[in-house]
C-alpha cells in the first residue's frame, strides 16, 4: 500500500535582508517605478537572491504609511474569538514563542519599509463582515486587507466589495508561503478573491485531526491505528468497528450516559462534515468553467452520508459531546471526555491543541478515516466555517505597496511564526511520538478544500454540520431536495455579480 509522504518543507532561510532605500511615491499611492533595487538598478525589483523562495520585492520607503488589517474572530465575543488572530500585530514581547516571533516580524517589516502595521478586530464573524461591507460601500479606505472567516465570505462576493488578487503586482502565489491549493480551489470563473498563507497561524488551527487513546488500544487488543493508516486500512468501517468494541455501559444501568460510561467515538457538531469530506464526498465542485456545482446529492455521496450519519448518531457507542444523548448543551468541550479516558477516539480539530497539551492521557494523532480501502488517499480537510480568508477591499487604492507588505508578512511568517506554532506546539509539545509527528506532517501537507464547505453557499453548513449532529430523525435526501434551490441561488447571485465585472 502507498505509504505516507512527509511533505512539510524544512525551514528555508534564517534571515532576510531588506535595506531601506528612500524613493518617492506618486499621487495615486502606487509605488514609483524609480524604486532602486539592491544592485543599484532602476528596474523596480530586487535582484535574484540565493534563496529561490525569498520574495523579490522593491526596497521602498513607504513614508510612514499605516497598513490596517481588518480581522474577524472565531465565533463570538469570547476569549477564544479574541486570540485566534493574535500573531499579526502585537504590542510587545512576552516570552511566548509565537507572540515574540510575530513581534519581531512586525518590527522588521515596519523598519524595512518605513511603515506601520495596525489591526482592527471584530470578535463576531457575522458582525465583522457586515462592518467590512458597510465601510467599503461608504468608500472608507481605512482597511488595506482583511482576514475574515469562510462562514460568510460568500456574502462579500455578492457586491462590489473585493479586488482580484491577480491585480496585486508583487503577490506570487507559487511561493511556498502561500497556500496555492486553497487559492486555486477558491477561484470562481478564474477570479481570485480569496487567499491564505503563512501571514497568520490561524489557518493551522482549523484542521481536522483524530486522537486515539493508546492504552485502550492495547487493553482491547486492537490493531495499531498508525499501522492501519500506513497500510491504507484506516477506514470509516474500521473506526466504527473499533469504537463499538471499546464502548461499554460501565455502571450497568442499561443506558449510555455522557460521563459514566465508556464511548467509542466522541465528537462535536460539524465534525460530521469533516468525516463526510474525508470519505471523499464533497458538497460542491468547480466545473470546467470554474462555476460551483452542487455535488452532494449524487447517489454515491448520498450513500456515504446516510451511513456516516446513521453510525455517528448511534448513541450506543458514539456521542456528540456538545449535544449529548437526549439533546441539550452539556457544558463540556470535545476534549473533556477524552482527557478523562472515557472514549477511544476523539474527532476534533487543531484549535484544541492547548487542551491536548495538558492531558496526561497517552494518545496518538491520525487523520480522519478514508471511506474504504479502495479510496486512493486520505483526504485531510478543514473546518470550513472557521477557516480564515485573506481578501483585499475594493477601496484599496495602494495595491502595489499592499502586495509588498502581504508578501513580506507571509514570507516572514513562514520563517518564524509557522515553525513556532507547528514545531513547538504541534510536534514537540503535543505529538508524543514520532508516528504522530509523521501523521501531522502528512495532514498539513495534503489539505483538501471542499468549496461548498468553504463558501457555505446559502448556509449549507448548517445542514451538514450542527443540524445533522442534533437531528437524529433527519432525512438527508428530503433535506437536500428542499434546500438545493437555496444553495443554487446563492451560487447564481455570485456568478451574476462576477459576470457584471463588479465582483
Amino acid at each position: 500500500m502507498k505509504k505516507f509522504k512527509i511533505v512539510i518543507a524544512v525551514l528555508l532561510c534564517l534571515t532576510m535582508v531588506f535595506p531601506v532605500i528612500a524613493c518617492s511615491k506618486n499621487n495615486g499611492g502606487q509605488t514609483n517605478n524609480n524604486t532602486t533595487n539592491a544592485a543599484g538598478n532602476s528596474s523596480g525589483v530586487t535582484s535574484t537572491t540565493a534563496d529561490p523562495n525569498q520574495p523579490d520585492l522593491p526596497q521602498t520607503d513607504m513614508g510612514g504609511k499605516t497598513f490596517t488589517a481588518f480581522t474577524a474572530g472565531w465565533g463570538g465575543d469570547t476569549a477564544d474569538s479574541q486570540i485566534l488572530i493574535n500573531d499579526l500585530v502585537v504590542e510587545s514581547e512576552t516570552g511566548d514563542p509565537i507572540n515574540d516571533a510575530a513581534y519581531e516580524r512586525q518590527a522588521k517589516i515596519e523598519q524595512q519599509y518605513n511603515c506601520k502595521l495596525a489591526q482592527f478586530n471584530v470578535a463576531d464573524p457575522n458582525d465583522a463582515v457586515t462592518k467590512l461591507q458597510t465601510a467599503i460601500l461608504a468608500g472608507d479606505a481605512t482597511y488595506d486587507f482583511a482576514i475574515t472567516t469562510c462562514t460568510n465570505f460568500a456574502s462579500l462576493l455578492t457586491g462590489s466589495f473585493l479586488t482580484d488578487f491577480s491585480n496585486l503586482t508583487y503577490i506570487d502565489m507559487d511561493k511556498p508561503y502561500w497556500d496555492k491549493n486553497f487559492y486555486d480551489s477558491m477561484a470562481i470563473m478564474g477570479k481570485h478573491f480569496a487567499a491564505n498563507g503563512d501571514i497568520s497561524k490561524r489557518r493551522l488551527q482549523c484542521v481536522w485531526i483524530m486522537c486515539f487513546n493508546k492504552s485502550m488500544i492495547v487493553a482491547n487488543n486492537l490493531e495499531s491505528p498508525y499501522d492501519l493508516v500506513t497500510n491504507g486500512q484506516w477506514t470509516f468501517d474500521k473506526m466504527d468497528e473499533m469504537g463499538r468494541t471499546v464502548a461499554k455501559d460501565l455502571n450497568g444501568d442499561g443506558k449510555m450516559t455522557l460521563t459514566d460510561d465508556l464511548w467509542g467515538l466522541n465528537y462535536t457538531g460539524d465534525t460530521i462534515m469533516g468525516i463526510i469530506n474525508s470519505c471523499g464526498a464533497k458538497i460542491a465542485e468547480l466545473d470546467s468553467q470554474g462555476i460551483p456545482q452542487i455535488t452532494i446529492g449524487t447517489q454515491v455521496n448520498l450513500d456515504k452520508m446516510q451511513k456516516i450519519y446513521t453510525e455517528m448518531r448511534d448513541s450506543t457507542f458514539s456521542i456528540d459531546t456538545l449535544f449529548k444523548v437526549g439533546g441539550g448543551l452539556t457544558g463540556l468541550t470535545d476534549t473533556d471526555i477524552f482527557a478523562d479516558s472515557r472514549c477511544l477516539f476523539l474527532a476534533t480539530a487543531t484549535h484544541q491543541i492547548p487542551a491536548l497539551r495538558t492531558m496526561t492521557v497517552d494518545f496518538g494523532i491520525i487523520p480522519y478515516p478514508k471511506w474504504d480501502a479502495a479510496q486512493n488517499n486520505y483526504i485531510p480537510c478543514t473546518a470550513g466555517d472557521f477557516y480564515p480568508v485573506l481578501s483585499i477591499p475594493k477601496t484599496n487604492a495602494d495595491l502595489d505597496d499592499t502586495s509588498i507588505i502581504l508578501e513580506a508578512l507571509s514570507y516572514e511568517g513562514k520563517q518564524s511564526i509557522t515553525p513556532a506554532y507547528y514545531d513547538s506546539l504541534l510536534k514537540t509539545k503535543t505529538a508524543r511520538d514520532e508516528d504522530s509527528v509523521a501523521m501531522i506532517d502528512d495532514i498539513f501537507g495534503n489539505l483538501s478544500y471542499d468549496i461548498g464547505n468553504m463558501y457555505n453557499f446559502g448556509g449549507i453548513l448548517g445542514t451538514f454540520g450542527y443540524n445533522m449532529s442534533t437531528n437524529k430523525s433527519m432525512n438527508i435526501v428530503s433535506t437536500i431536495d428542499k434546500s438545493t434551490g437555496v444553495w443554487q441561488k446563492a451560487i447564481d447571485d455570485i456568478i451574476t455579480q462576477i459576470n457584471k465585472g463588479d465582483g
